[in-house]
C-alpha cells in the first residue's frame, strides 16, 4: 500500500470530515476515546487532539437578542478570544469570580462546573468608579451586557479559557442614536422647507430648489452621525477584545492576582485609603 506525503494529511482529513459530514445521519457523534484512538492512528499528537477538543467545547452559542441590516452593519453583539492556561477549570473560576469584581467591576450572577457569568456592576458607587477611572484607567468592560467566562479542561494541567464579551445592549444604544439623529436631521429639513413653499409662491422655483438642497444636507447629516456612531461602536469593540486579551494574558502567566485595591478597602470598609 503507497504511503501518503505527510503534507496531504491535513487535506485528507478535512475532505474525509466533509464527505462524512454529508453521508451521516443527523445527530450522529464520535465519542472523544475513538476520536483519539484515530488521532494515533493517523499520526497526530494526542495532546494536540484533546487541546483541539476542549477548545471546539469551549464555544458557546449566545442568542442574539436582536438582528437587522443596521445592526450587523455596526458590528458584531460578541467579542471572544480563548487561550490554554494552566491550571484546572474549577480553580481558575474560582479565582475569576474573585478577581474580576475587583479589575473590572464585575459582579458574578450564575457559576456552574465549567462556566462563569459576569456583569457589571449597576450601583451608585461602581458607576462613580468607573466614572472616575480608578488606578488611572478606563473600566473597558463598563458596557458589556455580560461577561461569560467557559473554563474546559484538556488534561489534569491545562484548561482552554474563554471570555465571550456581550454587547448587544450598547451596539442597540448605538443603532438608536444613529437613527434617531437622521429622523433629526430631517424633521428639521422639513420645518425648514415650509416657508421655503411659501416663498416659492412668490419666486417659482426656489422651493425646488430649496426642498432639494435641505434634502441633500439631511442626507448628508444622517450619513455622517451614522459614520460617527459606526466608530464609536468599533472603538468600543477594540477595547473590550484588548481588555480580554490582556486577561487571559495575566491568567496565562499567572499575574492576575494583585494587591487591594483602593476600591477594596473602600467597599471593606477601610479607613487607610
Amino acid at each position: 500500500m503507497s504511503e501518503l506525503p505527510r503534507t496531504a494529511l491535513e487535506r485528507v482529513l478535512a475532505r474525509a470530515a466533509e464527505l462524512q459530514t454529508v453521508t451521516s445521519e443527523p445527530g450522529e457523534t464520535i465519542s472523544e476515546a475513538r476520536l483519539l484512538e484515530i488521532a494515533k492512528e493517523v499520526g497526530l499528537d494526542v495532546q494536540h487532539v484533546r487541546q483541539a477538543i476542549a477548545e471546539e467545547r469551549a464555544q458557546i452559542v449566545l442568542a442574539e437578542p436582536e438582528t437587522g441590516p443596521l445592526l450587523s452593519s455596526l458590528g458584531p453583539s460578541i467579542v471572544s478570544a480563548q487561550r490554554t492556561v494552566s491550571g484546572k477549570p474549577a480553580a481558575l473560576l474560582s479565582h475569576l469570580e474573585t478577581t474580576l469584581p475587583r479589575l473590572e467591576l464585575m459582579v458574578p450572577i450564575r457559576r456552574t462546573a465549567e462556566r462563569l457569568i459576569l456583569e457589571p456592576r449597576r450601583d451608585p458607587l461602581g458607576n462613580f468608579m468607573r466614572s472616575m477611572g480608578l488606578g488611572g484607567r478606563r473600566f473597558d468592560l463598563v458596557r458589556l451586557d455580560q461577561l461569560v467566562v467557559t473554563a474546559t479542561p484538556v488534561d489534569e494541567t491545562k484548561t482552554v479559557l474563554r471570555f465571550d464579551a456581550v454587547v448587544s445592549g450598547a451596539r442597540g444604544a448605538e443603532r438608536t442614536s444613529a437613527v434617531a439623529l437622521s429622523v433629526l436631521f430631517f424633521l428639521l429639513a422639513a420645518a425648514v422647507s415650509i416657508p421655503a413653499f411659501v416663498f416659492g409662491l412668490v419666486v417659482p422655483g426656489f422651493a425646488v430648489a430649496t426642498v432639494a438642497l435641505l434634502t441633500a444636507v439631511a442626507a448628508a447629516g444622517s450619513w455622517f452621525a451614522w459614520r460617527s456612531v459606526s466608530r464609536r461602536f468599533r472603538t468600543l469593540l477594540a477595547r473590550v477584545q484588548n481588555r480580554v486579551e490582556y486577561l487571559l494574558d495575566e491568567a496565562q502567566e499567572g499575574r492576575l492576582e494583585q494587591p487591594p485595591s483602593l476600591l477594596d478597602r473602600m467597599l471593606k470598609g477601610g479607613t487607610n485609603w
